[in-house]
């Protein structure tokens, strides 16, 4: 009796041509695509699993038993983002990578709710749990001082005075003494100064509790440095004049200009006069001489026999006559091209009028508002 292949799925290979020959390769190649997706799929969640074992990793014990152990102090300040604090975590050895860091913040979402304060982490700590910290501003207690820009040593202090977290006699007596602190760099080189003028960066601090003038000041050196590495100082060399120099020239530029797009345009004028060999006839700088920032200028204020007093000595002054801020740097980095010699307030909401011709300021002069 002859075998039938169609009922018979036991036994080996069947004839090529025949009906259960067609449906035994059917069979045979679903059970190859199924053999394919199921090894797929494994090698997918093997990589799975090895991202997360990675991820947990780098970011639940990123701190080894390498790391110093203890606790150390860290401040971030405002404005840090996320590769600054974490470049700055790596530096104090609470945590071995930056880059780790910075993915799971970036992971979390959580690169606009990092908090500035002083806190104190431990090295050794998960890096979750930095990151939570961070996020969550579970530091030390502090002290939040904000410093406003184009504000000299002087107002600073008073402004100090009015508060109780810092002494603001004892902050003007230390910024009078530079040789007591580390001078940041202008540009590429550190300037020789007598005061600390100027460098003190305005911004908003978190200082500890039994914090005083000190490290405050440290603190504005540290953020002078921080903030002005990456402006243009290139420029110096065409400009006429030192970098140390064009500290100076924003100084004048935070006290003139109150409008943002009038910056570069008093820049201009500064610059131009300077190349005229003209006075540059800025009372702020003989407000500065006289330390009187409100009220009216009296003829003797004006005719004060001071460097400072830019009415009657020809160039800059000697020194900035207040902390300017970046945009303001960056103007007197990069004055608007324009031949401008004068400009005139015009109107009480701190607009000036600009001109290169004298009888042009002289008639908007003699409509300016009184000051």
């Amino acid at each position: 009796m002859s075998r039938d292949y169609r009922d018979d799925w036991t036994t080996g290979p069947r004839p090529t041509g025949s009906p259960g020959g067609r449906r035994y390769r059917r069979l045979l190649n679903r059970v190859l695509i199924v053999g394919a997706f199921i090894i797929c799929m494994v090698i997918l969640g093997a990589a799975v699993l090895g991202g997360m074992r990675l991820v947990e990793a780098r970011s639940g014990d990123t701190t080894s038993t390498t790391l110093a152990t203890g606790t150390v102090t860290v401040d971030i300040e405002s404005g840090m983002g996320a590769t600054q604090v974490g470049r700055l975590l790596q530096e104090k050895g609470v945590i071995e990578s930056s880059a780790a860091f910075v993915d799971l913040v970036k992971a979390r979402g959580s690169e606009e709710k990092l908090r500035p304060g002083i806190y104190t982490l431990s090295r050794g700590e998960q890096l979750i749990a930095v990151v939570e910290k961070l996020e969550t501003g579970a530091g030390l207690p502090s002290q939040k001082l904000t410093i406003p820009e184009g504000l000299a040593i002087s107002q600073t202090a008073a402004q100090l005075n009015k508060g109780d977290a810092v002494d603001g006699d004892e902050y003007q007596q230390l910024a009078g003494d530079p040789d007591a602190f580390d001078i940041p760099k202008v540009g590429n080189s550190t300037p020789r100064v007598r005061s600390l003028e100027g460098l003190l960066f305005p911004s908003t601090y978190y200082l500890l509790s039994d914090d005083g003038a000190e490290a405050l000041i440290k603190a504005q050196l540290e953020a002078f440095a921080a903030k002005t590495a990456d402006l243009p100082w290139e420029n110096v060399s065409k400009l006429g004049v030192t970098a140390y120099q064009v500290v100076i020239v924003a100084s004048l530029i935070e006290k003139e200009a109150n409008i943002a797009d009038e910056r570069g345009k008093v820049a201009a004028v500064i610059y131009n006069r300077l190349k005229e060999d003209m006075t540059l006839g800025i009372d702020a700088t003989v407000r500065y001489a006289v330390d009187k920032w409100t009220g009216p200028l009296t003829k003797s204020d004006l005719d004060v026999d001071s460097p400072y007093n830019t009415r009657i000595n020809k160039g800059l002054p000697p020194a900035p006559i207040c902390s300017p801020g970046v945009a303001a740097l960056e103007a007197a980095l990069k004055p608007a091209d324009v031949d401008y010699l004068y400009y005139v307030l015009k109107d009480t909401d701190g607009n000036h009028f600009f001109t290169a011709d004298y009888e042009e300021f002289l008639e908007a002069k003699a409509q300016a508002p009184e000051q």
